[in-house]
């Protein structure tokens, strides 16, 4: 799972809920669906541990994941469904300068979630 996932606020600070709201974020990362596009080859995936299995499971329970992210909500579950996750540090086996490349595109492209 993205270290980046669990920093969507848990049940017990609902109380905090308007000062911890940021609806404007974006997932600025590597998912599934760049695979193809991108053609990375396998050794960019990685293996799902139990850990971040259950945390992935953990997060699609909350309800606010399908209401307000919905896109996040598919990509976390397409990597569930898979066991395999990217980190974006295993991009630059492809070439040193590649995330210098894939970051910017990203971007321009509007390709956050």
């Amino acid at each position: 799972m993205p270290p980046g996932f669990p920093i969507f606020p848990l049940k017990q600070m609902a109380y905090d809920a308007n000062m911890l709201r940021v609806p404007t974020v974006r997932w600025l990362g590597v998912f599934h669906s760049d695979l193809d596009k991108y053609h990375f080859p396998d050794r960019c995936l990685l293996k799902m541990t139990s850990h971040d299995k259950e945390r992935a499971k953990a997060m699609l329970l909350r309800c606010y994941l399908s209401k307000e992210a919905p896109q996040w909500r598919k990509e976390l579950e397409v990597m569930v469904q898979k066991g395999m996750k990217f980190e974006i540090e295993a991009l630059s086996s492809n070439s040193l300068s590649f995330l210098s490349e894939y970051i910017p595109e990203k971007i321009h492209e509007g390709s956050c979630i």
